[in-house]
C-alpha cells in the first residue's frame, strides 16, 4: 500500500487522504433532512439524485483531480483529548499530526461532497451498476490519480463551520435559502449565538435572523401541526417574504422586533392554526393547491386582505385571493403606497433637475405633470 504523505498548510493540516477513507458528510446541509445519517450508498444515490454529476464526471475521467481544489474534512473518531483544544492547540501537536496521519483514520468531508460522490461512483462498478449510470471508463493514470485526494483537515465539525457559512452564504458557492438556514441551525447547536454567526459571515442586513425566523417556524409547522413543509423548503424564500409583511406578522402573532423573537416556539400556540392557513395560501396541501400566482401576489394581495376579518374569512371560505383583496381595503393601500413613492421620486428628481434640462427631462416632467392632473380630475 502506498504510504500516506503529511503535509501542513500555513493555517490548516493538509493531506493526501485515500478516498475510501474519505466518506461522505450524513449532516450535509444539501441533503434531504430525510437522507441524512443513512449509509454511504444512500447518500450517494441521494446526491446522484439531486444534484447534477455528470459534468463533473466527465471532467474528473478526462483530467483527474484538480489538487488545486482540496477537501475539507474532520476526523469521525477524533480521541477525546483533542476534542477541547482549538485548532492552534493542535497544530504542532505531534500525537494529533500522527492521528490524522494514520492509514486507518477516516474523514467525514465538510466540504466537497459532489466531487467525493462523483469519484466514489467512478471507483466503484458496483455503485455504477446499481445507479445506472454510464460514465466513460477511467486509465489507470486517472483511477490511480482519484484514489488519493488532497483534503484540509478541520478537527472538528464545530470549527469547520464558520468557513462554511463564509463560503455558501456570502461567497462564491452559495447554498439555496433553506440550506443556508439550515446551516444556521446547524451552527445555533453546536453553541454559536446568532450574533456570533452574523459577525463570521459579514451579515449587515439581519438576514440571517430572517431566514433562521423562517427555518423555525418550517419545522413548527412540521412538528406541531404535522404538516407536509416540502414546499415550503422548496420555495422558502416566499416564506421569508410572507413574515416580513406586517399584517402577516400579525396574523401569526410574530414579534414586530426580529430580535424578539422566540425560535423556540416562534408561533404562539393560539396563532398555530394562522400558521397553517398560511402555510395553505402560500404552498398549498393535498386538498388545495396555494392562492398565489407570483411571489408579489403577498404584498400585492394576501397582506392587505389580511387587514380584514372579512376578507379574511373570505379567503378561508374561498380561496380566492382576488375577491377576498377586493373585500379588504387593499386597493386604497396599494394606491397610497404608489402614490408615496412617486412622491419620494420627484422629491430626489428636485435635486437633481437643476443640470439636466434635455428634451427628454422635460417631456418626461410634463407627463408626471398631466398625470397629477388626470388625478386631481378623477379626485373631483
Amino acid at each position: 500500500m502506498v504510504e500516506k504523505p503529511a503535509g501542513r498548510g500555513q493555517k490548516r493540516h493538509q493531506l493526501n487522504v485515500f478516498t475510501e477513507n474519505l466518506l461522505l458528510d450524513p449532516l450535509n446541509p444539501r441533503l434531504p433532512k430525510d437522507a441524512r445519517n443513512k449509509g454511504q450508498d444512500q447518500l450517494i444515490s441521494a446526491l446522484r439524485r439531486d444534484f447534477d454529476l455528470d459534468e463533473l464526471a466527465y471532467s474528473i475521467s478526462g483530467n483527474g483531480y484538480f489538487d488545486e481544489e482540496p477537501l475539507v474534512a474532520i476526523p469521525i473518531a477524533l480521541p477525546k483529548k483533542f476534542e477541547t483544544k482549538k485548532y492552534e492547540e493542535l497544530i504542532d501537536n505531534k500525537e494529533y499530526v500522527d492521528f490524522i496521519s494514520d492509514t486507518k483514520t477516516q474523514f467525514y468531508v465538510a466540504e466537497g461532497n459532489r466531487r467525493l460522490s462523483t469519484i466514489k461512483i467512478l471507483l466503484s462498478s458496483k455503485l455504477r451498476s446499481t445507479l445506472r449510470v454510464k460514465w466513460p471508463e477511467l486509465s489507470e493514470k486517472v483511477e490511480f490519480d482519484i484514489s488519493i485526494l488532497p483534503a484540509i483537515i478541520y478537527p472538528t465539525r464545530r470549527e469547520v463551520l464558520p468557513y462554511l457559512g463564509v463560503r455558501h452564504i456570502t461567497g462564491i458557492v452559495k447554498w439555496e435559502a433553506y440550506e443556508k438556514a439550515d446551516y444556521v441551525d446547524s451552527m445555533v447547536k453546536q453553541g454559536y449565538t446568532i450574533e456570533q454567526i452574523q459577525g463570521i459571515v459579514g451579515d449587515r442586513t439581519n438576514n440571517i435572523r430572517k431566514i433562521y425566523q423562517s427555518y423555525k417556524i418550517v419545522e413548527e409547522a412540521q412538528d406541531e401541526l404535522g404538516m407536509d413543509a416540502t414546499e415550503a423548503k422548496d420555495s422558502f424564500s416566499l416564506l421569508t417574504l410572507a413574515i416580513g409583511q406586517g399584517s402577516i406578522k400579525t396574523y401569526l402573532g410574530l414579534p414586530k422586533k426580529l430580535e424578539d423573537t422566540d425560535f423556540d416556539q416562534p408561533v404562539p400556540v393560539e396563532k398555530q392554526e394562522n400558521l397553517r392557513n398560511l402555510m395553505g395560501w402560500l404552498f398549498g396541501d393535498e386538498n388545495k393547491l396555494p392562492v398565489l400566482k407570483e411571489s408579489r401576489d403577498i404584498t400585492n394581495y394576501l397582506s392587505p386582505v389580511l387587514t380584514s376579518e372579512a376578507a379574511t374569512e373570505h379567503l378561508l371560505l374561498t380561496g380566492d385571493l382576488q375577491e377576498a383583496y377586493d373585500m379588504s381595503s387593499g386597493e386604497e393601500l396599494l394606491l397610497a403606497k404608489k402614490l408615496t413613492q412617486a412622491k419620494r421620486a420627484l422629491g430626489y428628481s428636485l435635486k437633481l433637475i437643476s443640470g439636466n434640462k434635455s428634451e427628454t427631462v422635460v417631456k418626461l416632467v410634463n407627463d408626471c405633470e398631466q398625470a397629477v392632473k388626470d388625478i386631481k380630475k378623477l379626485l373631483k
